[in-house]
């Protein structure tokens, strides 16, 4: 059946207006009924090129050979500025093509402004350090430490601290004993205030 025909099933306009080219859209504002049409065509390659959200990246398994990803940046109406996508969501969109059960190799394209080429470069040749998010959860992790009896005094919490991923990415990347004091001793100390002030010891 030749796509063309296909047309008057979709609601979508610029679909309509697409589809008779092999192109197909993929986003939230189409219909559920469009969607669907869409992917089955684009599974079994009646389309060759799908134009999709980042959010597809999540969704259902679609294989593709060719992925190019236009931007690494989205608008976030709250702050009101670009930000960019999180390196999971990157590798995720790229991960769609070359599936080893539907294909024995892919390509992924990633355009981004030359300011972040260089990054771009290192994150896909180079492995990235593991970094800790400890400091985040600080209070909820002392709060959990200090029911359990494990953290009494603010020597105990500092003893503590020294056991957990964030110190030892801390002594790994040393830039000064400033270091130090603005990225522990002081949360700490704030922290620790916070569970006394709020009568958690």
């Amino acid at each position: 059946m030749q796509l063309s025909n296909l047309t008057d099933l979709f609601t979508d306009a610029t679909l309509r207006l697409t589809l008779p080219f092999g192109i197909g859209l993929h986003h939230a504002g189409l219909k559920d009924a469009d969607r669907r049409i869409v992917e089955e065509l684009f599974v079994n390659q009646k389309i060759q090129i799908l134009i999709a959200t980042s959010t597809l990246a999540w969704g259902v398994n679609f294989p593709a050979h060719f992925v190019i990803v236009k931007g690494t940046e989205y608008y976030d109406g709250q702050t009101r500025r670009y930000i960019d996508y999180p390196i999971t969501d990157v590798l995720q969109m790229m991960g769609r093509a070359g599936r080893p059960q539907f294909d024995d190799h892919g390509k992924a394209l990633i355009m981004v402004q030359d300011t972040k080429k260089t990054f771009y470069k290192r994150f896909l040749y180079e492995p990235f350090p593991v970094e800790s998010c400890l400091l985040q959860v600080l209070p909820d992790h002392l709060n959990a430490e200090v029911v359990s009896g494990t953290i009494t005094s603010m020597q105990t919490a500092l003893d503590y601290l020294t056991w957990t991923f964030f110190f030892r990415r801390l002594l790994i990347n040393p830039r000064s004993d400033f270091l130090f004091l603005n990225h522990i001793y002081k949360p700490l100390y704030w922290k620790f205030s916070y569970l006394e002030n709020s009568k958690a010891l």
